[in-house]
């Protein structure tokens, strides 16, 4: 019962042993996806085996059915599979490309003041510091047709800026390319992990900044309320559960002792109907 102060520890100690090991990897599974279905699997043991050798593992296949459609984003959490590699960012990766027939006088009116709507965010960077944060090939996929010209900070001037808007909200590369080209931008970057879009002015020397900083993309949120609330709810869940059993249960109980006082006295009944 889950009333059971006992219980209750247990489906605490759960939820903060997995709060504990998530926090302690420097690269863990995402806690805010996988905190509520991991504690839940701990909970019932459906991933709580030695997992060191899988050849052995007695509870592996019952742990992937169990973390199911997230079984990709938390089987680390348990020593299911491999952690991820934190060398393998793909917050790197992005799409870049040459934009045709670009309109500097557009980008450079729709950039030059702060955008009232928030639908972009304006950065504006000197030349040179455009050249040092470049990063030649790194992760990057190159869409432009006709490949560009090497350019230095001395074909320009040191003393020019490069300006770039990052668009507020996620978008798909299509969009990306169409929203960028629509404000006159040289060039586009889209970031691969989090379609973060990044329209780039006609003075920049190569693709403007290397880390997205798009606003609401991904959408912001606190993650460790984010986990409490999961937690929270997987306790909630799990004592209405109980509840609901136990009500059952109880329901169960009554109907059948219900049905025993219904047949004693038939039976009753039956005996004096002999006795007669």
């Amino acid at each position: 019962n889950i009333s059971d102060p006992t219980m209750r520890n247990k489906i605490f100690l759960a939820c903060a042993i997995v709060l504990v090991v998530c926090v302690s990897w420097a690269v863990c599974c995402d806690e805010g996806v996988c905190v509520s279905i991991v504690s839940k699997c701990l909970l019932i043991k459906s991933c709580d085996c030695d997992m060191t050798s899988l050849k052995n593992c007695t509870c592996c296949k019952d742990c992937q059915l169990c973390l199911s459609k997230l079984y990709t984003e938390c089987c680390s959490c348990v020593g299911l599979c491999p952690k991820p590699d934190p060398d393998d960012d793909l917050q790197d990766g992005s799409t870049i490309e040459d934009l045709h027939d670009p309109i500097p006088e557009l980008f450079n009116v729709l950039t030059e003041q702060e955008d009232i709507e928030k639908r972009w965010t304006t950065f504006i960077l000197p030349v040179h510091f455009d050249v040092l944060a470049h990063k030649s090939n790194h992760g990057i996929l190159d869409l432009s047709k006709d490949k560009r010209q090497e350019v230095t900070k001395d074909t320009y001037g040191a003393d020019l800026n490069c300006t770039v808007a990052f668009m507020s909200q996620c978008y798909s590369l299509r969009k990306c390319k169409e929203s960028c080209k629509s404000m006159g931008a040289a060039r586009y970057r889209w970031f691969h992990e989090q379609g973060c879009c990044q329209c780039i002015g006609d003075t920049c020397i190569s693709y403007g900044l290397n880390s997205p900083k798009c606003l609401q993309c991904p959408p912001q949120e606190d993650e460790a309320e984010n986990q409490l609330e999961e937690v929270n709810k997987l306790i909630e869940n799990t004592v209405d559960e109980e509840e609901d059993l136990d009500e059952e249960f109880d329901e169960d109980e009554d109907e059948l002792d219900e049905e025993e006082e219904e047949e004693e006295e038939d039976r009753g009944i039956n005996e004096l109907k002999s006795v007669g």
